[in-house]
């Protein structure tokens, strides 16, 4: 008996279903949150790394200056070695294997006894003072991501008289670390543009001039000291990861949850809270002044 033909080929199937079709879709949606999840907590700890990297090749460039220099490093804002006025940031390029901008400064800073001037409004780019977690760099400008211990690195206000005194004494980092190296805070991770009174304040790396009086420098804005008794909380909760154009020149950023980067005197870099204590903090800042163990060791639980 010959068998009846049903009209369907052996290998073919249906088309899907509009629920199994749902089912797909919602499963590839579900794995792509998942993965966009993953990618930004991979990208954020990458941004981290680059960060705690620039602070330690910072820590490194510092040790090396010192112990070319007789222990001495340079002042936040004026001559070192005999040679024209920069910032420290600038005088510590040629240990962060920077000579070419280092280079491009001295020789526009020498055109004239205010050629510093020129100088400091002509600095480039450069990436080794950049944080990629910090969402106030833009990329472009040459700012600074880290602010530098104005208790170690002299001289970082603003200079009086035009031109920065050249025989500025500078830090001994062989013999003036009364804490030690390793409880001795160097520099700090901190928005590279603020706002100060609803100003846009750009921390550059080599100074800026004074608004008010521009044959000026300004090297504040790259520096910081021992926060004042008032102080209540050393990053307030509106500055840990603070959206662009929202950092108060007046406090600290931390760029990530967890809290900020910072570089001791012994080149290390610690990770440390957004809660961190004002005393805590001051009791590493204030770098000739020697502090109590408990206070030391809180600061790196």
């Amino acid at each position: 008996m010959r068998q009846m033909n049903s009209g369907v080929k052996p290998n073919q199937r249906g088309a899907f279903t509009l629920i199994e079709l749902l089912v797909v879709i919602a499963i590839i949606a579900v794995l792509m949150s998942l993965m966009v999840g993953a990618v930004q907590k991979v990208r954020e700890a990458a941004n981290n790394i680059q960060s705690s990297n620039n602070l330690r090749n910072i820590g490194l460039a510092v040790t090396n200056c010192a112990t070319q220099n007789k222990g001495k490093l340079p002042p936040g804002f004026g001559s070192f070695r005999a040679g024209p006025s920069a910032s420290a940031f600038v005088h510590l390029l040629p240990f962060l294997e920077q000579d070419i901008i280092h280079k491009e400064y001295m020789i526009q800073a020498n055109t004239s006894p205010t050629g510093f001037l020129v100088a400091v409004n002509n600095a480039p780019f450069t990436k080794i003072f950049q944080a990629n977690n910090d969402v106030s760099n833009t990329g472009s400008q040459p700012v600074t991501s880290y602010s530098l211990n104005n208790q170690v690195f002299g001289g970082s206000s603003v200079q009086t008289g035009g031109i920065p005194n050249p025989s500025m004494e500078s830090f001994r980092h062989d013999k003036e670390f009364v804490n030690g190296a390793s409880n001795s805070l160097l520099a700090l991770e901190r928005s590279a543009v603020c706002l100060s009174s609803g100003t846009q304040v750009a921390h550059r790396y080599a100074g800026t001039t004074d608004g008010a009086t521009p044959t000026k420098i300004v090297g504040a804005f790259i520096s910081f000291g021992p926060v004042p008794p008032t102080v209540t909380s050393i990053v307030p909760p509106n500055q840990v990861r603070p959206a662009s154009n929202t950092a108060d020149e007046s406090s600290f950023q931390a760029f990530t949850t967890s809290g900020f980067y910072a570089l001791m005197a012994d080149s290390r870099v610690i990770s440390v809270t957004a809660n961190v204590q004002p005393n805590v903090f001051n009791a590493v800042t204030m770098v000739k002044t020697a502090s109590p163990s408990a206070l030391l060791g809180a600061w790196d639980d």
